[in-house]
C-alpha cells in the first residue's frame, strides 16, 4: 500500500508526497510553513478526494497526481 500525503503549507503551496512519514510532527519539521497535512492509502483515493473537495475535473485531478507518478523526486507541489 502507497502512502500519499497532501502538505498544505502556510504560504498556499499544496506539496504531494509518496515519502513515508511516522506522524505529522516530522512533516512540520521538514517544512518551517507547515500547516495541515492529509494521508491517503491510494491515488485513486486521493483523486476522489480532490476532485469532490477542490471541484476537479477526473481530467485535472489525474494531471495533478501524474506530476509525483512522472516525477523523480518523492515529493511535488500541484495546483488545486
Amino acid at each position: 500500500m502507497e502512502e500519499l500525503n497532501l502538505i498544505f503549507l502556510r504560504g498556499g503551496d499544496v506539496l504531494l508526497s509518496n515519502k513515508s512519514y511516522k506522524d505529522w510532527k516530522e512533516i512540520q519539521d521538514e517544512y518551517e510553513d507547515y500547516m495541515t497535512s492529509m494521508e491517503f492509502d491510494s491515488l485513486e483515493e486521493l483523486s476522489d478526494f480532490i476532485q469532490f473537495e477542490y471541484q476537479l475535473s477526473a481530467k485535472r485531478a489525474k494531471s495533478e497526481l501524474q506530476k509525483l507518478t512522472t516525477s523523480s523526486q518523492t515529493t511535488v507541489k500541484i495546483e488545486l
